[in-house]
């Protein structure tokens, strides 16, 4: 695993917040927090004109993808961003997620989006790696006409294993989205996911490598905790569909 591509299985948990604290103190002795503890973290995700690519993610195929431009924090034009493509792939019972990235300033983000350049120019002196990735996202953003449709901003928490540096938990609160303003540098605001008139879950996320480890697996058993399927995009999509 490297920071350009990124392979692990991801379960979804939405919790309580009192959950929340019970898990992380009974977890003090296996979790430290991660080099970027806490962000809010905004997401700009891309699709056809249609929304080809997340009707066809709702139908819970064998094989799925989503591009998005992730900055952690509001970003200025000059601010690292990553533009990245998420894929799945069901394997019997579990889901493997692939992610593949490109770390840019908005800036020359903003010169590919209007075609003053391509990502293979841009990466054209980096590493082989980096190139491959500039390719396969110029070609699917060619192929899709891929366009802005929405943001999703939510804040997280991160923690990471002490003795294992393929496991990571992450918990995201106030979620939140918008239709306009589809730019990351406009700001965090949006519109909530959840009703404010119910306790808004946590939404907990466990990314590894491979099997989650039994001191977790055991904690998640003692306060009956079990994963559930929660795309943001997919439901925020799901509500606004319905809200039509």
């Amino acid at each position: 695993m490297n920071d350009q591509t990124i392979e692990r299985t991801e379960k979804k948990y939405l919790i309580s917040a009192s959950d929340k604290q019970r898990l992380l103190k009974s977890l003090k002795q296996y979790l430290k927090k991660d080099k970027y503890f806490s962000s809010t973290v905004c997401n700009l995700y891309f699709d056809t004109k249609n929304d080809d690519l997340i009707i066809a993610s709702n139908d819970r195929p064998f094989f799925k993808q989503k591009f998005r431009l992730r900055s952690y924090n509001v970003p200025k034009k000059s601010d690292l961003v990553f533009l990245e493509t998420k894929t799945k792939l069901k394997f019997k019972r579990e889901k493997m997620g692939n992610k593949r990235r490109l770390a840019l300033s908005l800036k020359d983000f903003y010169d590919f989006k209007n075609h003053k350049t391509s990502l293979e120019k841009l990466f054209e002196d980096s590493d082989f790696r980096n190139l491959e990735i500039a390719k396969e996202l110029d070609y699917a953003f060619n192929f899709y006409a891929l366009v802005p449709k929405i943001i999703i901003i939510y804040d997280r928490e991160s923690y990471a294993a002490v003795e294992d540096p393929d496991f990571r938990l992450t918990f995201d609160s106030n979620l939140r989205f918008r239709t306009d303003k589809l730019n990351l540098e406009q700001g965090d605001s949006g519109k909530p996911y959840f009703s404010a008139e119910e306790p808004k879950p946590v939404i907990m996320e466990v990314k590894t490598l491979d099997a989650m480890p039994l001191w977790f697996v055991k904690k998640l058993s003692d306060l009956k905790l079990y994963p559930v399927p929660f795309s943001k995009y997919g439901k925020i999509y799901n509500q606004l569909k319905k809200g039509k």
